[in-house]
């Protein structure tokens, strides 16, 4: 299903490693890339009820093709833009027929803004 609304292709990104000070941190290690996923902003909270500091936190889902197996500490990475995603959710939608559906994710972006 997702190649009939795709609008980027993304690489997953899964793993980790170790920094110099032996924490644990994500690391780029491919899982899969060219994926035809569709990306899309379904909101935006402009103020983080955690603090008092204005900010823009959007919501983000992706559809992706059942076959990936995809877990939470997976990353996107958005080929289109370079932004780097962490997975907050993963739903699988049921289906009435037994035939596999897209995968839904709910995003973070952890990568800096661009201007």
């Amino acid at each position: 299903m997702v190649a009939e609304i795709l609008n980027t292709t993304a690489t997953v990104l899964r793993g980790t490693a170790s920094n110099q000070f032996g924490d644990i941190i994500d690391a780029p290690v491919p899982l899969v890339t060219g994926v035809p996923v569709f990306l899309a902003e379904t909101g935006k909270t402009v103020q983080d009820p955690a603090s008092p500091t204005p900010r823009t936190i959007r919501q983000i889902i992706c559809h992706v093709p059942a076959y990936l197996g995809l877990v939470n500490t997976d990353r996107i990475l958005d080929e289109g833009t370079g932004d780097v995603y962490i997975i907050i959710g993963v739903t699988h939608p049921a289906t009435l027929t037994g035939a596999p559906v897209d995968v839904v994710l709910d995003l973070k972006r952890i990568t800096a803004q661009t201007a």
